[in-house]
């Protein structure tokens, strides 16, 4: 048995998973995330700002503490969209590496399809299914095609979008139309979709299931493997889209408070994406590239 630790560096979280492995399975010890949002501005500037660096590498700073108690034998960290699109990724990666010692590596879409996969089925051995991750700037779908592995991954997610139409909120329903078109041209062509097993995996969905479940408090426990059924989704969606951000947090109390800027995104992506793609149910998977990374490597 091994104690491990994997970091994701994502476009709207920072997340750590401290687990022990043996024989290919993992026991979960401390898994959490900050929102930080790591993406913010980059569409419009190219870069990652300070302020978000700051806000990436305070908790980094917080993480290693923990990892430091853990007597954490190897650490795995990965950048996704935000670090690949970045003029200053350069930078920004090397700053990283200096301050805690360690090795930063950064997927390419099609790759992060792929290490998700591996953490979500890892538990669930799966014949016909479809895995639908939303991120901060980009969306992966990950499906088996003739006995193959197959990941399709879209320059969508909550941080580019919220930026792009969702600053002010609620929005006009005149907006509307012209977004969804906007969604569509990204979202890529999928084929036998039904009669597969949906997972939906990452904050959007497990804030979907938190606001499902009319949760209080976010028990991320209670969501894994939570079935939502398109109906739900849409009433959802309607509700959420005459909310304002103070509105959001005052009903929603269950989600993360800083998830109030790119909820109506994530929901608004997500029902689209069940829409086009005629998805019935979704279920939700705390599982995903924190799991994945150490099970590439275990």
């Amino acid at each position: 048995m091994v104690r491990v630790a994997s970091i994701d560096l994502g476009s709207n979280s920072t997340r750590l998973l401290i687990g022990n492995v043996e024989k290919g399975k993992i026991t979960t010890l401390l898994k959490c995330h900050e929102v930080t949002r790591m993406g913010e501005g980059i569409d419009k500037n190219g870069f990652i700002n300070l302020d978000a660096q700051k806000r990436v590498i305070k908790t980094l700073k917080r993480y290693f503490l923990e990892i430091q108690k853990q007597n954490i034998e190897q650490v795995f960290i990965v950048g996704t969209a935000a670090l690949r699109d970045a003029n200053n990724q350069v930078e920004v990666i090397h700053k990283i590496e200096q301050l805690f010692d360690v090795k930063v590596n950064i997927v390419s879409g099609i790759e992060e399809g792929y290490l998700t996969s591996l953490g979500v089925l890892n538990e669930s051995k799966l014949n016909n299914y479809l895995i639908i991750d939303i991120g901060g700037r980009s969306t992966e779908f990950v499906f088996n095609e003739n006995s193959k592995v197959v990941s399709i991954s879209s320059n969508l997610g909550v941080v580019s979008l919220s930026e792009k139409f969702f600053s002010n909120l609620p929005i006009g329903n005149d907006d509307l139309k012209d977004i969804e078109i906007y969604i569509d041209s990204k979202l890529p062509k999928l084929e036998n979709t039904i009669h597969r097993e949906i997972f939906g995996v990452a904050g959007t969905f497990t804030s979907l299931g938190s606001i499902h479940l009319q949760q209080t408090q976010f028990n991320e426990d209670v969501l894994h493997h939570l079935e939502i059924d398109k109906n739900s989704i849409l009433n959802i969606y309607e509700e959420i889209l005459s909310f304002s951000e103070a509105k959001i947090l005052s009903t929603y109390k269950g989600i993360d408070p800083k998830r109030a800027k790119t909820i109506t995104s994530g929901i608004f992506l997500a029902t689209n994406i069940i829409k086009k793609y005629n998805i019935d149910v979704i279920k939700v998977s705390n599982c995903d590239i924190l799991e994945g990374l150490i099970l590439k490597n275990y």
